[in-house]
């Protein structure tokens, strides 16, 4: 079985490494065994007076020189984290919906010149979702997601949309499940599932059977266990979870989130990737033909 690809979000260190000191992030990851790296873009609130062209040709230099690639762009959404709150991006109303389409196209474009190859969005609202305006607010988000579909078409970026917990995002599109009935309602192919196991303990019956409701359209993953923390220190069975991304043949980036850094940032990004490959490790053995006894029977 071919083994997964590691990436960190790299928000997650803080803004002032970031956006200030993003070397500090390229070390540790380039230290620890990661493949790549996740980047949020200076924008709103975000980005310590940093230009948008100077931080894509400081990730173009780090690119090259520690040898990572860049797993995804992720601007963040809802009122809690969107750089634009209080006036933020939601999929449910057109003129926020229309703040989403033109900056998800800032971010794709920002994507295409690092050469990642996702773009991440969610489904913040704007309002309450009830059986009285599901229909219309639906309608909003298709016609949303389709726009930034062809414009990411046009780049050759595709698009993961996040299942995201109702507590954070509002009770809307809340499972994996629910995410693919959407993403086959655009009607596109360039948008497929991102799943956070911290959004996903909230909704999900339980992790195996995420993975599997995500199926072919899981193109990215966010590892952050129960409690916002690293993996491994929460309750998700992370185990659960690296046994079906190997059923499924999953070949995308497994990028840890953590939320605050405990104990700090070194421990929590050498503690994710090691636990998660132990994992890995361990879930390869179970799916094989010498599980459990060391030897195949034929």
């Amino acid at each position: 079985m071919p083994t997964f690809k590691y990436s960190y979000f790299q928000l997650t260190f803080g803004q002032e490494e970031a956006y200030l000191h993003p070397e500090k992030t390229y070390q540790r990851l380039k230290k620890f065994g990661y493949d790549a790296i996740e980047l949020t873009p200076p924008k709103g609130r975000y980005g310590l007076g940093v230009k948008m062209d100077d931080y894509l040709k400081t990730h173009q230099r780090l690119m090259q020189e520690y040898g990572l690639a860049v797993s995804c762009i992720n601007e963040c959404w809802g009122a809690m984290w969107d750089p634009y709150s209080p006036t933020f991006k939601t999929l449910t109303e057109p003129k926020t919906a229309d703040l989403a389409v033109s900056e998800t196209k800032t971010s794709i474009d920002f994507a295409a010149e690092l050469g990642a190859p996702f773009v991440t969005v969610a489904t913040a609202i704007h309002a309450d979702i009830t059986a009285d305006n599901v229909a219309e607010c639906t309608a909003v988000a298709v016609d949303a997601l389709r726009r930034m579909c062809d414009y990411a078409a046009q780049r050759g970026v595709h698009l993961v949309f996040e299942a995201t917990n109702h507590l954070e995002m509002g009770k809307y599109v809340n499972t994996a499940m629910n995410h693919r009935c959407m993403i086959q309602a655009t009607g596109r192919d360039n948008i497929g599932i991102q799943l956070d196991w911290f959004h996903a303990n909230f909704e999900e019956l339980n992790p195996y059977e995420a993975v599997m409701d995500a199926g072919d359209l899981l193109w990215h993953i966010h590892f952050r266990d129960s409690n916002s923390l690293t993996p491994g220190y929460g309750t998700v069975d992370f185990k659960a979870v690296m046994r079906a991304l190997k059923k499924i043949n999953y070949s995308g980036f497994c990028t840890i989130e953590s939320a605050p850094m405990i104990p700090d940032s070194d421990t929590a990004a050498q503690d994710g990737i090691t636990y998660l490959k132990m994992l890995e490790r361990i879930a390869e053995y179970q799916l094989s033909p010498e599980f459990p006894n060391g030897f195949a029977v034929v």
